[in-house]
């Protein structure tokens, strides 16, 4: 398959990741699967085989951001992939306004491997206290998450020069997470508006913004 964008080290592919990914592997999976949107209905049999699709494509860890409320059938699904799974959360830090409501403040970011690939190499805390902002990049993405979450997740799942695949890339947070991070990554996405955000977003380049 021709890749829609493909330098120095990041590659993407514009197609359906249940035909792209088994053709893949990496160090580790990084994705923000679609869930609780009005535009694609995902049934649970689809939901468990992509799933385990990630699971097969990593050495490593396979890592999902999640829906509160779906919580249970992510991690049913995983355990019926022979996969061990445990939950860190994302704490959005500057959501106010819902103080006399009963609202998440909070996202599941769900972290699995499977038993024959070992027990994980990586370990770090399990929170990460990220504010939600603007990105102005994304190329109006519904569901973009902060690029310093994604970042936080990246760094935790793999070492400088090992491979992160995102078979959901949308405006491709997870590819530049990776760029500044000095990994190499592939991302697969079925929307060719966002391959192109997410290709514009990878010419840029990496500014030096933190001091040693």
């Amino acid at each position: 398959m021709t890749p829609y964008y493909d330098h120095a080290g990041i590659t993407i592919y514009h197609g359906d990741c249940r035909e792209v990914l088994p053709t893949l592997r990496a160090d580790a999976v990084v994705t923000d699967p679609p869930y609780g949107t009005n535009v694609t209905a995902w049934d649970d049999s689809i939901d468990a085989a992509l799933f385990a699709a990630c699971l097969d494509a990593t050495r490593g860890y396979a890592v999902f951001f999640y829906s509160n409320t779906r919580l249970w059938h992510i991690l049913r699904c995983l355990r019926e992939s022979r996969a061990d799974a445990w939950t860190a959360v994302w704490h959005k830090a500057n959501r106010v306004g819902l103080e006399r409501h009963f609202a998440p403040q909070w996202t599941p970011i769900v972290i699995a491997y499977r038993h024959e690939n070992g027990p994980p190499k990586f370990w770090g805390k399990d929170l990460c206290a990220c504010p939600i902002r603007v990105q102005r990049d994304t190329g109006d993405h519904p569901t973009p998450k902060p690029l310093g979450v994604t970042k936080w997740l990246v760094e935790r799942a793999t070492l400088p020069g090992q491979v992160v695949l995102d078979p959901f890339a949308g405006s491709g947070t997870t590819l530049v997470a990776a760029k500044h991070l000095g990994r190499r990554a592939i991302g697969i996405e079925i929307d060719e508006r966002y391959c192109e955000t997410a290709a514009e977003r990878l010419r840029q380049e990496v500014l030096p913004l933190e001091v040693a």
